[in-house]
């Protein structure tokens, strides 16, 4: 598959996927924020799993991917095997993802996966971060229903943390995925956050054009064993079309209807949901609560006159 070289050996990949830890989170200031990522897979019972997520807050430069081009290498890696380069930088994650069938050797090099594209870019120079939101005990995805957060501590500069971008894979498939080809801005015009909170529908499901949908057992990420397996199909990024009809043999009849109801052309169909709040700080909270002790005390002396 082009763009999927094997590395040395894993203490290579683990180093390699080390150095991009340190754009997860920056040093707290007296202007730091801290916002929760929160995803949520909304598709039916037998749906489809929606891949650990990556994220970045940057100052909009950064281009995940446009309709009608070619993927980059880390939209590849993403649609095609959901790795994302920030695996090592949870704790526990990686070894989850190697004990359950994941071979180094098949993963590209960090340089060319997304959170390696993003650590590389202006945008991560400009002061942008990136992260994961992923749940250890589910270390494949979010399965239907599944509800997972994260946090993230950034400074709250407008020209650098602004806007928002996501990627995952959406599987079973070959390479399908779910990502915003524009940022998204969590602040409005003017420098108040605004957050985010939208549903990724069915028919945004996009396909990454680099590997061949056949389906096949052999090429679609059912195991981790699959990754690195496909056939290149050297074309651009376009609306799915969808998975291939129930009861030819294709993802929809896998493991007798496990996953029957992933079509995710059924009208209406939705894919995900994504929040981003923003935390309140200690200092707020602890005034909340003294606002609230006092109402109490108020209403006590009050029923004793």
């Amino acid at each position: 598959m082009n763009g999927i070289k094997a590395l040395k050996n894993q203490a290579v990949f683990l180093a390699s996927l080390l150095t991009v830890g340190s754009t997860v989170s920056i040093a707290s200031t007296a202007n730091a924020v801290t916002l929760k990522v929160t995803v949520e897979n909304l598709t039916p019972e037998n749906g489809g799993v929606v891949t650990p997520v990556w994220f970045g807050f940057h100052d909009g430069s950064f281009d995940s991917f446009n309709i009608g081009e070619s993927a980059s290498s880390g939209i590849e890696t993403i649609a095609e095997d959901a790795i994302t380069g920030l695996e090592a930088t949870v704790p526990g994650l990686l070894e989850s993802l190697i004990e359950l069938g994941l071979d180094p050797n098949n993963v590209p090099p960090q340089s060319s996966l997304i959170a390696g594209l993003f650590a590389d870019s202006a945008a991560a120079q400009n002061g942008g971060v990136q992260g994961i939101v992923v749940d250890l005990d589910s270390p494949l995805g979010l399965f239907p229903g599944d509800v997972v957060s994260t946090k993230i501590k950034l400074d709250e500069d407008l020209a650098s943390n602004s806007f928002f971008s996501y990627g995952a894979m959406y599987i079973p498939s070959n390479d399908a995925f779910i990502a915003n080809d524009n940022p998204i801005a969590i602040f409005d015009a003017d420098g108040k956050f605004t957050g985010a909170d939208f549903i990724v529908l069915g028919d945004q499901v996009w396909d990454a054009g680099t590997e061949v949908n056949d389906e096949s057992p052999l090429n679609v990420p059912f195991t981790l064993a699959e990754v690195g397996n496909g056939i290149d199909e050297n074309g651009v990024v376009l609306p799915h079309p969808g998975f291939l009809p129930a009861g030819s043999g294709g993802i929809l009849d896998f493991g007798d209807g496990l996953f029957a109801n992933a079509d995710f052309t059924t009208p209406g169909f939705q894919v995900a949901r994504i929040t981003i709040e923003k935390v309140p700080e200690p200092a707020t909270i602890t005034g909340l609560l003294l606002l609230g002790g006092l109402s109490i005390l108020r209403r006590r002396v009050g029923r004793s006159r």
